[in-house]
């Protein structure tokens, strides 16, 4: 799937989200992976200096959710979590 994604929009797959976050051309990232991956990977996005939009819901665990707040104010990063094509 992500070799036909590149082949119709131009984008560079990526199968370990840490090298796209150290692409310096990446301004923020959106992530619908898996809850149990999700926090870990906004908080690393953060301290790469990425905004993050993140798909709902946003953590398993509370404590986690807190860590991801003090990362996201530390790095004054843009966050935001919602749903994509759910609404109409």
């Amino acid at each position: 799937r992500a070799n036909e994604m590149k082949s119709k929009h131009g984008a560079t797959p990526y199968q370990d989200f840490r090298r796209l976050l150290e692409n310096k051309d990446v301004d923020a990232i959106v992530t619908a992976t898996p809850e149990h991956w999700r926090a870990l990977i906004c908080i690393h996005a953060c301290q790469a200096g990425k905004d993050v939009y993140a798909e709902k819901p946003l953590t398993v665990y509370i404590g986690e959710g807190r860590a991801l707040v003090k990362a996201v104010r530390k790095y004054k990063r843009v966050f935001q979590v919602g749903s994509q094509q759910r609404s109409r």
